[in-house]
């Protein structure tokens, strides 16, 4: 079910941001997940320690249909090299996010483009709200023009701000959406998007090639000046969620639900729920807990679900072991850890 990419680029291939390594001109149909394992299977081999080079991890779902050649190997190899070469592992899920234990990834990657025959069923878009609520509390919307391949996409001002949304979602762990214009069907992804209280595709952006620089503070533009667009759609946030990029015609193009608010579905409607912050994450000696009432007490668990730990006060972590830990607490997402040496 799950196919394995490992990190494989050479150092003269870090450069294949500016030059694509898979670029198809003419549409062709999507690969099956066989001939991606062939793919797959011709770079593992280039780096003998592709294994010790992993870090993160992502799950790049392509169960409800890719459009053309919009697979992570062509149209998408820019940023599928990207993120091999930043040491994640990709694994690609063609039989439904609610079928996989999502804990063990640090970013889930819903793109329309790859879910262009049908919608997201409600019991998937149930287990990404679960995995959010299990702390991974960082979702963003955008669009694809920034990061699909056309020779005449000048990548360069979107290499920074890939990066940085790399970092950003899998520091804590979250899910990425890819959205486009209004032609596209949006709305196979709109369940996903809405339940983190955004929508994509509301209308196509004009003009067709964009660049735009109005952004809200965040660590996602960090020395980030501009960002470019093609053919791409806006988008549309409701709080708690919000905009945090803009064309110059004020069109929303860049959306997030950050950590400082939790979701759970109750009888079928989403709710709000407190979140605590951890800080630093992932730390090596203790953390600072803050969000929470001082005299809560709050439960560790590992990553096997066991109780290890009753904290009170706002420091945590001195007597642990180096791993994986969830916090909780009553009324409160819970919230992932990591302890390093």
């Amino acid at each position: 079910m799950k196919k394995y990419l490992q990190r494989f680029i050479c150092p003269l291939c870090i450069f294949v941001l500016v030059a694509p390594l898979f670029l198809h001109s003419d549409p062709v149909t999507a690969y099956d997940h066989a001939t991606l394992q062939e793919v797959i299977n011709m770079n593992v081999d280039c780096l003998a320690d592709a294994k010790a080079l992993r870090q993160h991890a992502v799950l790049w779902d392509t169960t409800h249909g890719t459009y053309l050649n919009y697979s992570p190997f062509t149209r998408y190899s820019t940023l599928t090299s990207m993120l091999i070469d930043s040491g994640y592992t990709i694994d690609l899920c063609a039989t439904g996010v609610h079928t996989v234990d999502l804990s063990q990834y640090d970013m889930i990657l819903v793109s329309v483009m790859n879910s262009w025959n049908s919608p997201y069923s409600q019991e998937e878009v149930d287990s990404l709200i679960s995995y959010y609520n299990q702390g991974r509390q960082r979702v963003l919307l955008t669009g694809d023009g920034n990061f699909c391949e056309n020779t005449y996409i000048p990548y360069a001002a979107n290499i920074q701000f890939s990066y940085n949304v790399f970092d950003w979602i899998s520091a804590n762990g979250g899910i990425f959406i890819m959205g486009d214009n209004a032609g596209c069907m949006n709305g196979n992804i709109n369940p996903v998007a809405n339940a983190f209280y955004m929508t994509a595709g509301v209308s196509t952006i004009s003009p067709s090639d964009l660049y735009f620089s109005n952004f809200a503070p965040h660590p996602v533009f960090n020395n980030v000046s501009q960002i470019y667009y093609r053919a791409a759609g806006s988008i549309s946030t409701t709080t708690p969620a919000e905009a945090i990029a803009w064309t110059d015609a004020l069109e929303p193009v860049i959306g997030l639900l950050d950590e400082s608010v939790g979701i759970k579905e109750e009888q079928g409607r989403i709710v709000h729920v407190k979140t605590m912050r951890i800080d630093p994450n992932p730390f090596k000696s203790c953390a600072n807990i803050s969000g929470v009432p001082g005299t809560a007490c709050i439960h560790v668990y590992d990553a096997s679900g066991r109780l290890v730990q009753r904290v009170t006060g706002t420091v945590f972590g001195r007597n642990l072991k180096q791993g994986v830990y969830f916090l909780g607490l009553e009324g409160y997402a819970p919230k992932k850890v990591i302890k390093i040496r």
